[in-house]
């Protein structure tokens, strides 16, 4: 399966409060049993005024592709294979959305279900 969101990023800089929102994203998304690592699926996630890099948890085989928001503006988007992480990636680029970050925000469409690692491994 190769679920993906696109995305294309204007040149609004990262601020604080966005990496604060992005932060309580992260927060809620472990409340929900999903870890979310770096941008190889190790490590912990960045997040700073210059890049929102993760991954999901590269221990258990549920990475894919790296969300990845930088500098670098146009056309972008993120492979998740519907794998737990996705929930997370969904939330941040509606946050991006929002705060005007990026704009023509799609994906392949129909998957809005929420599964933690542990649940995502039994099905």
């Amino acid at each position: 399966m190769g679920y993906t969101r696109y995305w294309k990023r204007t040149d609004k800089a990262i601020t604080e409060e966005f990496v604060k929102k992005v932060n309580e994203i992260i927060g809620d998304s472990i409340s929900r049993g999903i870890v979310i690592c770096g941008w190889d699926g190790s490590g912990t996630p960045e997040v700073s005024t210059e890049v929102i890099s993760f991954n999901g948890n590269g221990d258990r085989g549920l990475d894919h592709e790296t969300l990845l928001i930088g500098k670098e503006t146009g056309f972008n988007f993120c492979k998740t294979a519907c794998k737990p992480y996705d929930y997370t990636v969904r939330e941040v680029l509606r946050a991006a959305e929002q705060e005007g970050l990026i704009y023509d925000l799609s994906d392949d469409g129909g998957y809005e279900e929420i599964f933690s690692d542990d649940e995502f491994l039994e099905e």
